[in-house]
């Protein structure tokens, strides 16, 4: 059925207005689920963590809060976490299920096989893992995946995939700190982090960002990203 109402909503030239109106649903389902739900999913994800052995750290908006805010953000309504690419494993995939983290799905580059992003579900919260791989000058980056530039998703994945923006930051050590009564791992620079994610003022509270400004920061990568 909802295929169905894909393929028409394009028909119709009201597909975009369509999604709009979805992801704002969707953004209301999640914001109630992390209000209940959101620091009992970050404390099962640090402790499956810490049972495989990696080291899992707040990343962008859950990390802007936790610097800023000393919690979430209030219009916040996902996690975000990373963790350094070569300490991934499965042990770590198998923990998080056992700790009642599903996999939702993941992003991908097909070409060489390369893991960007684990998106898990917990009681409807969704908290993302995007992997970090070396980088030029003493950095690490990831990558973010955006939505096709005119397919929907199921079209775009079975052809030519999704662009993805690069995100570079300084290369850091990390440990543990004190946040809303657990232990989590941030960048041990993480004002630096912070910086080169948000400009000079990220810690003057802007109501009206949007993921274009996340755009304006970063560059589009070569590579298409897929989901599996």
């Amino acid at each position: 059925m909802r295929e169905f109402l894909v393929r028409l909503s394009q028909w119709l030239g009201i597909y975009q207005a369509m999604m709009k109106l979805d992801t704002k649903i969707q953004m209301r389902k999640q914001n109630k689920a992390f209000m209940k739900y959101g620091l009992e999913a970050l404390r099962e994800a640090e402790a499956a963590a810490d049972e495989a052995g990696c080291r899992l750290f707040l990343a962008f908006g859950s990390l802007l809060g936790a610097y800023r805010e000393k919690g979430f953000i209030p219009f916040d309504c996902d996690l975000d976490t990373g963790m350094l690419a070569s300490e991934r494993s499965e042990a770590f995939v198998a923990a998080m299920r056992r700790h009642g983290l599903s996999l939702l799905r993941q992003y991908y580059v097909k070409q060489s096989g390369r893991i960007c992003e684990d998106k898990y579900d917990y009681h409807g919260v969704h908290l993302d893992v995007h992997y970090f791989y070396p980088a030029a000058d003493d950095s690490i980056c990831c990558e973010l995946c955006l939505p096709h530039e005119s397919k929907p998703w199921r079209e775009a994945n079975a052809t030519d995939g999704f662009p993805a923006i690069v995100r570079t930051v300084p290369s850091s050590g990390f440990s543990k700190q004190d946040f809303l009564g657990i232990r989590v791992y941030m960048p041990n620079d993480t004002e630096s982090w912070l910086k080169t994610l948000y400009g000079e003022h990220f810690m003057t509270p802007d109501p009206h960002w949007t993921m274009g400004d996340h755009k304006k920061r970063a560059v589009i990568g070569a590579d298409r990203l897929y989901r599996r």
